[in-house]
């Protein structure tokens, strides 16, 4: 069952309280038959699709009303190395599935939407190492930005190993375990930043804000409260998003003239799963075809950071175009913790 699959994943990031949350879930699901079903007839892959952290943002959801004091009160003492009482967790979780099943069935039948800034620590390090060997000015283009909180990047802090990046003294602190050479000391070249999703949210919007809220895991103070400072951040600095399928924007943002002296950037971090594969190539076509067209002066670098192939490890992959010889060719330049608590860094090849 993807239940006691996603409880084994957990446990092995020390998230002990989701893994009996996870648990708890395979016990008592039987108990709300329409919501079993729906997982049971997905059509597509769970793991894929996110299902099982739908369902239990929805749950994180119902616990920070105020209808479930029961799951409330347990969410509320969530402590992530701590195992939650199964007996008060199956009675929780029974009477929450089954009182806030029509909620429920809601938050499966939508997208996942997530906005973990954290991540951004990879981008900010490339771009950094792609700064050392050419400065210049980097127009970002990122797909799935869902809020658009990654494009606020260089009004974070940023912290990577011994170096630092961003706004110093900014709210929104990143600061990942850094393993590995430290990417050379410079300033964030930000220019132009706006993204696409096919269902954006706006922060400024109370419903999208504890949306986000509710895809963090209870027992996560800090990435709870490193959001709520970015989304403060984005109300006086408000990202640009556009609501789309990635391939037909970004076919049209990367057909826009491209300044020479301009580093053209494309990000998407947990993104590629969620895209069925027809879109998975159309954005491999279209980036190999203005590649093409790259070079030294206007390049165009692909950053990914996503799930390898058979879901063992996340990985940066990095792919420049510049009209040079290695131009096309996907290196690896870190693994790192799927919500960017660390980073194994490499760094770009010489």
């Amino acid at each position: 069952m993807q239940l006691l699959i996603e409880a084994d994943k957990a446990r092995g990031f020390g998230q002990i309280f989701m893994a009996g949350v996870f648990e708890s879930l395979a016990r008592v699901l039987p108990l709300a038959p329409d919501l079993l079903q729906m997982l049971e007839t997905w059509p597509g892959n769970l793991a894929d699709a996110g299902l099982i952290f739908r369902l239990n943002a929805g749950l994180h959801a119902l616990a920070r009303g105020d209808r479930h004091p029961g799951l409330a009160a347990i969410y509320r003492g969530a402590v992530r190395m701590t195992e939650p009482d199964p007996l008060a967790l199956d009675l929780a979780l029974t009477i929450a599935l089954c009182e806030g099943e029509d909620t429920l069935r809601h938050w499966l039948s939508g997208p996942t939407q997530t906005n973990e800034v954290a991540r951004i620590a990879g981008l900010a390090a490339l771009l950094l190492e792609l700064d050392a060997r050419r400065p210049m000015e980097t127009e970002l283009l990122e797909l799935g930005a869902s809020a658009g909180l990654n494009l606020n990047l260089a009004r974070y802090d940023i912290r990577l190993g011994g170096g630092r990046c961003g706004e110093p003294g900014s709210p929104v602190q990143i600061a990942p375990r850094w393993l590995g050479p430290t990417p050379p000391a410079a300033r964030l070249r930000l220019g132009a930043t706006r993204g696409v999703d096919l269902n954006p949210l706006d922060v400024r919007e109370a419903a999208d804000s504890e949306r986000l809220q509710a895809y963090i895991w209870p027992g996560e103070p800090a990435r709870s409260a490193r959001l709520q400072a970015a989304i403060t951040l984005a109300h006086r600095h408000p990202p640009q998003v556009a609501r789309g399928r990635a391939g037909s924007w970004l076919g049209a943002a990367l057909a826009e003239p491209q300044a020479d002296g301009v580093r053209r950037v494309v990000f998407h971090s947990m993104v590629l799963q969620y895209l069925p594969p027809a879109e998975r190539e159309t954005l491999a076509e279209t980036l190999a075809a203005a590649g093409a067209a790259a070079t030294p002066a206007r390049p165009l670098v692909r950053v990914g950071l996503e799930w390898n192939d058979d879901r063992s490890r996340v990985d940066v992959t990095a792919t420049q175009w510049h009209g040079g010889s290695g131009s096309g060719q996907p290196v690896i330049v870190a693994h790192c913790h799927p919500y960017a608590e660390w980073f194994e860094w490499r760094g770009l090849p010489d």
